[in-house]
């Protein structure tokens, strides 16, 4: 019988050791907290070398010596440089999470045409989440001989599995005679889908992952952006294969301890079914319109046309003077505005060309001068050709500018070929937006791009490629303050949040990101190496481990549900 003993010690070690892991780290509700040095965002007092929490607030600011006397707190010393709650204003964390668990084929991790068909032929005979052969990342901007896959190759890799090959902007794809046929569509068009009407009828003919393997994927994904240092996040449409999107990120948003504070504009579809408002934790700001395309598959509505280069031509198939069109006119886009613009919710607009960055301002302005409202500052996404007068016009109607600067990372190199030297030196013109007094913020809408924000921090400063062969307009380039101001008080600003986030200061919520380095004595070229190692909400450590997200329920359900191929559901035990 001593094994049955040595069993019993064996199985309840293991499962109080699981306790014990299991259990959150836990500060108590009043301390004082310090580190190698702590930056504020404050102008009026940049630098403290210690704060006083009580609960989820901020109560005290001063030397170490100087709290510990007003208040006997615990004293919790940490290691790096302390800095506001980061804030990440536009990201699609659903979408980021589905596509996560497609196979990557994006330039982060291949480098050549066949080394991608290759990746896809191995991926038509594997297994995985849908019946379908899902790959995403497809990018012919940065991969130099990666020309359009045509459909008698898509064919082959995959004769009777529908195939989707999605960009990695997500404003183009590619499908194979399976998957048109099952979304309805004649293979003899070929495989391009340049509409995102097209995309979306393919997109959502594909057999959808059972809700509680998405709803893991989101709950993962969500303890991703507090391990990147992030404690709020802006949902700038709530897109990705789920019944019920918005209420999904509802659900996880109003836990009682979420990783990280929700934000979210819904799609058009979505406004008539919510409401705008919510707490602290989660809320519906208002809408998100898009207004043209990306850049880089020729969508983006612009003044002048592409360059006639062979990256244009070729590469992405456009015609000589092909510039992107907008994706309504300018009556349906005020009639949108306008009915949010009347509920008090803000939009918050994709707009990369410079047409529709005057489309979008020319609707703001309208509706503004039927309905002044100084509660409302509706936002431009993107901004990557935006003029000096057009930047000007935004200020002065309040309206935010929000710049995905990591396109200079990731494609600084071929801009000249697709907009020439003069666009490409003003391409995510940020100075100009700083010195015209807007409200500027930084976003890697996600999953567009990987999550490093201290990676965009690094760009925003030294405006060159991931290559190092191309700076980028180095007269828009910014300061680290100014860059770390994008992603705290601005950011905090543009959600309507700045009484409560992104700053250290007394009376604001205790939302702190620690960095492993210190980003002042650093060259911009090294700051990406630079990483969160604690972020804290609240006042309390976000628990980031795989506990924190993992249920082992929603887990059994969603394997039993790819098993069963049906909506059976296991008994509960």
């Amino acid at each position: 019988m001593r094994w049955i003993a040595g069993l019993v010690i064996v199985i309840v070690g293991a499962a109080a050791g699981y306790y014990w892991y299991s259990l959150p780290p836990e500060y108590p509700t009043k301390y004082i907290i310090t580190a190698d040095r702590i930056l504020t965002m404050d102008p009026e007092r940049p630098q403290v070398q210690a704060i006083l929490v009580d609960g989820n607030e901020i109560m005290a600011l001063g030397d170490v010596r100087q709290l510990e006397n007003q208040d006997k707190a615990k004293l919790i010393r940490l290691k790096g440089t302390l800095i506001p709650g980061l804030i990440e204003p536009h990201t699609h964390p659903i979408a980021a999470a589905l596509l996560g668990a497609a196979t990557d084929i994006s330039a982060f991790k291949y480098d050549s045409r066949s080394q991608i068909m290759k990746a896809l032929e191995e991926l038509a005979d594997e297994y995985s989440l849908t019946p379908w052969v899902l790959a995403y990342g497809w990018d012919p901007i940065a991969i130099k001989d990666l020309s359009p896959p045509t459909l008698a190759e898509l064919d082959a890799i995959s004769p009777d599995k529908p195939m989707l090959v999605l960009t990695q902007m997500m404003h183009e794809a590619y499908a194979n005679s399976a998957a048109l046929k099952e979304a309805g569509i004649d293979p003899g068009r070929g495989p391009m889908l340049r509409e995102l009407e097209e995309i979306n009828r393919v997109v959502s003919a594909i057999p959808a992952p059972s809700d509680e393997a998405v709803e893991l994927l989101v709950r993962k994904k969500y303890t991703d952006y507090a391990k990147a240092g992030y404690t709020s996040i802006g949902v700038t449409g709530a897109v990705g294969r789920h019944p019920n999107p918005v209420g999904l990120l509802q659900r996880i948003g109003l836990e009682d301890n979420p990783p990280v504070r929700t934000y979210l504009y819904l799609t058009e579809d979505q406004l008539p079914n919510w409401r705008f408002g919510g707490d602290d934790r989660f809320t519906i700001l208002g809408a998100k319109f898009w207004l043209d395309g990306s850049p880089f598959t020729g969508a983006a509505a612009t003044y002048h046309p592409y360059e006639t280069s062979e990256l244009v031509l070729e590469r992405l198939g456009l015609s000589s003077g092909h510039h992107g069109e907008l994706n309504m006119s300018d009556t349906d886009l005020i009639e949108k505005l306008r009915e949010v613009h009347k509920k008090s919710g803000q939009v918050a607009m994709h707009v990369q060309g410079e047409r529709a960055i005057d489309q979008a301002l020319m609707a703001i302005a309208t509706i503004q001068a039927e309905d002044p409202r100084d509660d409302i500052q509706h936002r431009l996404e993107h901004n990557a050709l935006i003029t000096r007068e057009q930047i000007q016009w935004a200020t002065n109607l309040g309206v935010s500018l929000g710049f995905f600067v990591d396109h200079i990372t990731f494609y600084g190199d071929q801009l000249e070929d697709l907009f020439g030297s003069n666009r490409m030196n003003r391409y995510m013109p940020v100075r100009d937006a700083k010195d015209a007094g807007a409200v500027v913020t930084f976003h890697g809408d996600h999953p567009a791009t990987p999550m490093n924000p201290m990676g965009t921090v690094e760009t925003a400063m030294s405006r060159t490629s991931q290559s190092g062969n191309t700076v980028v307009g180095a007269d828009h380039a910014v300061t680290l303050e100014e860059a770390l101001q994008a992603m705290t008080v601005d950011a905090a600003r543009q959600l309507g949040q700045e009484d409560t986030l992104g700053m250290i200061a007394v009376g604001m919520k205790a939302d702190f990101t620690l960095l492993n380095g210190n980003p002042q004595v650093m060259r911009p070229e090294g700051l990406r190496l630079i990483r969160p190692t604690l972020t804290i909400r609240n006042g309390q450590p976000v628990d980031t481990r795989f506990v924190s997200w993992f249920d082992p329920e929603l887990a059994i359900k969603a394997v039993w549900k790819m098993l069963m191929g049906d909506e059976t559901e296991p008994t509960s035990t």
